[in-house]
């Protein structure tokens, strides 16, 4: 097994979409975003692609023999008072590649990439409080809870899910 970790370029956009939609089908649970909601915007891969080449928006991709099998997605603040800051969200690995350490790897790289950037001093994220493994994965990275989020999300049957919010300082 060749596994390859870097930022995703416009070529990914469909790999990248067929991932995501597996992503909400296989754990809408993990996700604030529906299923129907992100299949219900017109050229959803033309949408990726201008994610891609956003300036503050950087979409890490593990590639497994080839095949894009995870992701997360670097959101850089703008504001002049926030730029200090990132937020990791949309954080999938399939269940073809889980347990070999791709999401480890995408977090490790997202973690170096951001020193690399000085202005960046903290990065953020938020893990459902439903979804351990990630949970104790960010924990072993070394992100620490810095809150939580009652009735963060309501999933598909009406229960409210909280949310642990979590910190990492560079």
């Amino acid at each position: 097994m060749t596994m390859e970790i870097r930022l995703l370029e416009e070529s990914d956009a469909k790999a990248y979409w067929a991932l995501r939609k597996e992503a909400l089908k296989q754990d809408p649970g993990a996700f604030g975003e529906t299923y129907t909601e992100a299949t219900s915007y017109d050229n959803p891969v033309e949408r990726v692609e201008k994610t891609i080449k956003k300036d503050h928006e950087h979409i890490f991709g593990a590639f497994i023999n080839g095949r894009l099998l995870g992701v997360a997605t670097l959101t850089l603040e703008t504001a002049i008072k926030t730029k200090h800051r990132g937020y990791i969200g949309s954080v999938y690995v399939s269940p073809d590649a889980r347990g070999n350490g791709a999401g480890a790897a995408i977090m490790k790289e997202i973690i170096n990439w951001s020193r690399e950037h000085a202005e960046l001093e903290k990065l953020d994220l938020g893990v459902f409080t439903s979804n351990e493994p990630a949970f104790e994965l960010y924990k072993k990275l070394g992100f620490e809870v810095v809150g939580i989020d009652k009735k963060s999300i309501r999933d598909e049957d009406g229960e409210f899910i909280d949310e642990y919010l979590m910190t990492y300082l560079l």
